[in-house]
C-alpha cells in the first residue's frame, strides 16, 4: 500500500545552546511547530521529506517575563532530511515502522555579553525504532486516526565544551509522542501530537559554567492544527505549538531555580497536494516565552509518499 501521508516526527527549533540571563542551561532542540495538517494520518509505505526551518528573533526572555536589555540577535536554519517506513505487519493492531531525521544546522548570532558569528554544523540525529499507526476508529461518527512514536535524539551533533556556538546538545533525549487526527467533516480536521521530553546530563558542559555536568529539566509539548479542505488540492488553516518545562534544569545535582522555559506560538498555514506530493507553508509568531529567545518561525515542508 502507498502511504498517503506521513508527516516528519521532528523538525528541530535551532536555537541551540542559547539561553536568557537568568537561565544557565537550555533544553536541546525539540520539534515545536514542525508538524500541522492531517498529522495522524498515516497508512503502510515508505516516505521522503524535505523539511526547512527558518527562525528569527530580536529579542530574549528571562523568567519573570522581562526582556533581557541589549542586542539578542539570533536567525537560525535548519534542513531535515527524513525518511520513513511503515510495514504491513501489525503488533497491538496497529501497523509498525521506524524513521530517521538527521538535521543541517546554520546559526548566525550577535548576542550581547554572548556568542556572535556564525555557524553550520551537523546537528543530533534523531531516530525512532518503533512507531504503531492505528487504522482509524469513530468518533461522533467521523473518523478518528491515532499514531504512538518512540522517538531518541542521538549526541551525534556538533559539540565543544569550548565552542561559543554549538549545533549538537550532547544529551541524549528521549520523546515519545501521541498524534491524532479527526476528520470533523468532508473537509475540516483537526490535528495534534502530545509530547514527552526527558534528557540526560551532560558531562562536558560549558567552560563558563565552571560544572562537572548539567542536565536539562523535563518538559511537555503539543502541536496543533485546524484545516479546511478548498478543493482536492489545497487546504488552508491555523496551527500552533506549545513548550512547558516541568522540571528545573539541574548543575552538578542541584536545581535551579527559575530554570523553566516556556513558550507558544500560532499562525495561519497552507497545504498543497497532487498525487503522493505534498508542500506545506506554516508560519508561527511567539508569545509568552520564559527563559528563551521569543521571535517568529517559517516552516516550509516537502513530502513525497511511496
Amino acid at each position: 500500500m502507498r502511504a498517503a501521508h506521513l508527516p516528519t516526527l521532528g523538525l528541530l527549533w535551532p536555537l541551540m545552546c542559547l539561553e536568557a540571563q537568568a537561565d544557565s542551561v537550555s533544553l536541546p532542540p525539540l520539534p515545536l511547530g514542525n508538524t500541522s495538517f492531517l498529522d495522524g494520518i498515516t497508512q503502510p509505505g515508505m516516505l521522503f521529506e524535505l523539511p526547512v526551518q527558518y527562525n528569527r528573533s530580536n529579542q530574549s526572555v528571562d523568567a519573570g517575563g522581562h526582556s533581557v536589555p541589549g542586542r539578542q540577535r539570533v536567525r537560525s536554519a535548519t534542513v531535515l532530511p527524513h525518511f520513513a517506513y511503515i510495514s504491513e505487519q501489525r503488533i497491538a493492531g496497529a501497523y509498525y515502522g521506524a524513521e530517521v531525521l538527521l538535521p543541517l544546522v546554520h546559526l548566525d548570532l550577535d548576542i550581547d555579553s554572548g556568542p556572535q558569528g556564525t555557524r553550520t554544523r551537523q546537528g543530533d540525529l534523531v531516530v525512532s525504532p518503533l512507531l504503531l499507526q492505528w487504522d482509524p476508529v469513530t468518533l461522533f461518527g467521523r473518523p478518528f486516526w491515532q499514531r504512538l512514536n518512540f522517538v531518541f535524539t542521538l549526541p551525534t551533533g556538533d559539540y565543544d565544551k569550548n565552542a561559543q556556538i554549538n549545533t549538537g546538545s550532547n544529551v541524549w533525549t528521549f520523546s515519545p509522542h501521541y498524534a491524532f487526527t479527526w476528520l470533523a467533516s468532508e473537509r475540516l480536521e483537526f490535528s495534534g501530537r502530545l509530547h514527552y521530553a526527558w534528557n540526560s546530563r551532560n558531562d562536558s558542559p560549558a567552560e563558563r559554567l565552571q560544572a562537572s555536568d548539567i542536565q536539562p529539566g523535563e518538559a511537555v509539548h503539543s502541536n496543533f492544527a485546524a484545516s479546511y479542505a478548498l478543493d482536492d488540492h489545497w487546504r488552508v488553516g491555523l496551527a500552533g505549538y506549545h513548550l512547558k518545562q516541568i522540571s528545573a534544569d539541574r548543575i552538578d545535582g542541584h536545581r535551579q531555580q527559575d530554570s523553566k522555559e516556556q513558550v507558544f506560538g500560532f499562525g495561519p498555514g497552507v497545504r498543497y497536494s497532487t498525487g503522493g506530493h505534498s508542500v506545506f507553508v506554516n508560519y508561527y509568531s511567539e508569545s509568552g516565552a520564559r527563559n528563551r529567545a521569543e521571535g517568529d518561525q517559517l516552516t516550509l515542508r516537502y513530502l513525497l509518499a511511496f
